[in-house]
C-alpha cells in the first residue's frame, strides 16, 4: 500500500514538475479570462435577479429572504454554474497539460474556452443536486431555530450560552455534519466527471456524472484518503509560507514610522506582496489538485483513455531542471520594486478622507457598560467624534437603548425588549457585572442619551426594528425624540432595515442615514443612503472610491487592532467604529501627517 502511495506521489510530482512553467502561465492566462469575461457574466446575472427583486444590493438577515424567493433561486444556481464552471474550466485545461506533454499552454487555453457550454451544464446539475440535498437539512436547522432560539437575541445566545443554545447549536451541528458527509460521498462519486468530460470525446455532462459514479465504486476510500492527504499539504505549506511572510511583513509594518506617508507606502507594498503570495499558493494548490485527480482518474479509466505507457515513459526520463528558486526570487524582488515605485508614484495623488472620525461602538464596550451613559461620559473623555446607541422600543412603547432583542445579558432572563417595559427594563443593575465602580448604572431610554451627548459629542443612532410594523413606529418615535430635543444636526441613523432608512429619508431628509453591511451580494453602493457601515475587511480602497464617487461615505467597523489604521487610512474611510475609541485615537495622532 505505502510502495504505491509513494509511486503515485512521485509520479503526480513528476507530471507537475514536468508541466509547470506550461501551467502557471495558463492559469494566469485563465486568471485573466476570469476577470474579463466570467466574473462580470457572473455579476450581471447577480444584478439582474436583484432588480427583479427591486433591490441593487441585499445584506445581511435579508439574505435567507432573498435566496428562498424565485429570483434569488435563480440567482443561486446562474451564478453558481458560472462560478462552478470557472474553476472546471481552469481545472480542464490543467489536466490537458498534465495529460500530454506535447500541448502547449496556449491550446490548452483555447481548447478549455471552447468547453464552455459544456462545463457550465456539468456545474449547473452539480449545484443543483447539492441544493436539493440540502433542503431537508435546512429544514431541520430551521426547525432547531425556531424551537431554541426563536424570539432570542443571537449575540447574548453566543455570549451567555445558555441551555437553549447549546441544544439548538448542537442540533444544528449534527444535521450539518450529516449533510456534509453526505455531500463528500455525492462529490466523491463525481470526482471523475470534469477529467471524463475532457479527456474522454463526445461525452456531455450527464453522461460524465453517471460514468463517474460507475467507476467510482470502490475507490471512494482511495479518493477520499488521496485529497485528505493533498488538503494536509497544502495547508501546511500555507500556513508555512504565510506565517513566515507575515511575521516579514508585520516587522516592516512596525517600523514604518509615525509619518502617515511611510505607513501607506509600507501598506501597499505590504498588501501587493501579499496578494502575489495568496496566488501563488493558489496556483499550486490548483495544478498539484489536478495532479492527484488525473493520478486518481488513470487508475479508472479504460485502457486508452489516457496514454498511461506514453506518460510513465516520460516520468522515468531525467527531468529538465527549472531553476524555480532562483526565478521565484527574482520575481519577487521586481514585485517587490514594483509595488514600492508604483506605492510611492501613487503618494503623489493620495486622496484620504478630509477627516477621519472616530465613533464610541455601543458608545464605548471597552471602558464601560455598553449603551450607557456612563459609556457615552467616556467616549467624550476618550475624544471621540461620535457614538453609536442601539435604539429599539419597549412593550410601554418606551425609546430604551440596548444592543440584544432579549434581556438575557443584562440579568432579566430570556423576555425580549417588546415584552417588557421600561419600568421593568430600568430595574436592572447592568454597571456592576462590569466593575465595582459602575454599580448602579442603568439602561437609558434615548432621551437621556440625547440630554447626555448635548454638544460633546454626535450620535449615530442604530435602529433595531422588532418587525415590519414597529419598524415603522421606531423610526417614527426616534425622529420625533430628536426633533424634539433639536439635535437633528448633530445626530444620523444607520439600521440593517433598508426600508426602515428609507421612511427615515421621507419623513426626515435633513437626517443622514446609513446601511450596515456584515455580509452583502449586488452593489451595497447603488443603495439610496448618504454612508455605509461595512465590516473593516469590506473597506477596500475600490469599494470606498466607488461608494465615494456616488457621494456616499464609508465607515468601517468594529476596528480595535491599531495596526489595521494604517490600511483603512489608505482605503479612505470616513469614519472608524470601534470599542476603545481612546486607543485609535492615539494611533492616528500617531502617524499625523
Amino acid at each position: 500500500m505505502w510502495d504505491r502511495l509513494a509511486q503515485e506521489c512521485r509520479w503526480i510530482a513528476g507530471r507537475c514538475r514536468r508541466r509547470l512553467r506550461c501551467a502557471v502561465a495558463f492559469s494566469l492566462a485563465f486568471k485573466a479570462l476570469n476577470l474579463i469575461f466570467l466574473a462580470p457574466l457572473a455579476t450581471g446575472i447577480l444584478r439582474l435577479c436583484l432588480s427583479l427583486w427591486g433591490r441593487a444590493s441585499v445584506g445581511n438577515f435579508e439574505l435567507a429572504t432573498f435566496f428562498l424567493s424565485p429570483p434569488g433561486l435563480a440567482a443561486l444556481l446562474l451564478v453558481g454554474s458560472v462560478l462552478v464552471a470557472s474553476l472546471y474550466l481552469e481545472l480542464a485545461g490543467l489536466l490537458r497539460l498534465l495529460a500530454d506533454d506535447r500541448l502547449h499552454w496556449w491550446e490548452a487555453f483555447r481548447s478549455s474556452t471552447r468547453l464552455f457550454p459544456r462545463v457550465v451544464q456539468l456545474g449547473f446539475w452539480q449545484l443543483a443536486m447539492y441544493v436539493a440535498l440540502a433542503m431537508p437539512f435546512l429544514a431541520g436547522i430551521a426547525a432547531a431555530y425556531w424551537w431554541f432560539w426563536s424570539g432570542k437575541d443571537l449575540n447574548g445566545l453566543i455570549i451567555v450560552q445558555p441551555p437553549e443554545f447549546w441544544w439548538g447549536a448542537g442540533i444544528a451541528a449534527a444535521l450539518l455534519a450529516v449533510y456534509l458527509l453526505v455531500a463528500l460521498r455525492l462529490f466523491l462519486r463525481q470526482l471523475y466527471a470534469v477529467p471524463i468530460l475532457i479527456l474522454e470525446p463526445g461525452t456531455n455532462a450527464q453522461a460524465a456524472l453517471q460514468r463517474s459514479a460507475e467507476r467510482s465504486r470502490g475507490t471512494l476510500g482511495r479518493a477520499a484518503a488521496a485529497l485528505a492527504l493533498w488538503l494536509v499539504g497544502q495547508s501546511v505549506l500555507a500556513a508555512v509560507i504565510l506565517s513566515a511572510l507575515g511575521f516579514v511583513l508585520q516587522f516592516i509594518l512596525d517600523r514604518s514610522g509615525s509619518s502617515i506617508t511611510r505607513v501607506v507606502l509600507a501598506t501597499r507594498v505590504v498588501l501587493g506582496l501579499q496578494l502575489v503570495a495568496v496566488n501563488l499558493l493558489s496556483v499550486l494548490a490548483n495544478i498539484s489538485l489536478v495532479g492527484v485527480i488525473l493520478a486518481l482518474y488513470r487508475q479508472v479509466a479504460p485502457v486508452g483513455t489516457v496514454a498511461e505507457a506514453s506518460l510513465d515513459e516520460v516520468v522515468r526520463r531525467p527531468l529538465r531542471r527549472i531553476p524555480l528558486g532562483g526565478f521565484l526570487a527574482s520575481g519577487l524582488v521586481v514585485v517587490t520594486a514594483a509595488a514600492f515605485v508604483v506605492s510611492l508614484l501613487s503618494l503623489r495623488g493620495l486622496k484620504l478622507h478630509e477627516t477621519l472620525e472616530i465613533t464610541a461602538h455601543r458608545a464605548g464596550a471597552t471602558a464601560a457598560p455598553e449603551n450607557t451613559v456612563a459609556a457615552l461620559r467616556q467616549a467624550i473623555v476618550d475624544g471621540a467624534d461620535w457614538a453609536e446607541i442601539d435604539v429599539q422600543l419597549t412593550a410601554d412603547q418606551a425609546l430604551v437603548v440596548m444592543h440584544d432583542i432579549d434581556l438575557a445579558r443584562d440579568g432579566g432572563g430570556n423576555r425580549r425588549v417588546d415584552s417588557a417595559t421600561l419600568a421593568e427594563i430600568q430595574a436592572l443593575d447592568v454597571g456592576t457585572s462590569f466593575g465595582p465602580q459602575f454599580a448602579g448604572e442603568r439602561i437609558p431610554t434615548l432621551a437621556d442619551m440625547l440630554s447626555a451627548a448635548g454638544d460633546q459629542i454626535r450620535l449615530n443612532v442604530e435602529l433595531k426594528p422588532h418587525s415590519k410594523a414597529n419598524g415603522h413606529e421606531l423610526t417614527r418615535r426616534v425622529i420625533a425624540e430628536i426633533r424634539a430635543a433639536g439635535m437633528l444636526d448633530r445626530c444620523r441613523l444607520c439600521s440593517q432595515s433598508y426600508e426602515s432608512l428609507q421612511l427615515a429619508r421621507q419623513l426626515q431628509p435633513q437626517l443622514e442615514v446609513g446601511y450596515i453591511v456584515a455580509t452583502a451580494v449586488g452593489d451595497p453602493t447603488k443603495l439610496e443612503v448618504n454612508f455605509l457601515m461595512v465590516k473593516s475587511n469590506l473597506a477596500t480602497r475600490r469599494f470606498v472610491d466607488r461608494a465615494r464617487a456616488r457621494g456616499i461615505d464609508v465607515h468601517a467597523w468594529t476596528v480595535n487592532d491599531p495596526a489595521q489604521v494604517g490600511p483603512l487610512l489608505d482605503a479612505g474611510i470616513a469614519n472608524l467604529i470601534t470599542d476603545d475609541p481612546a486607543r485609535m485615537r492615539q494611533r492616528l495622532e500617531a502617524v499625523a501627517i
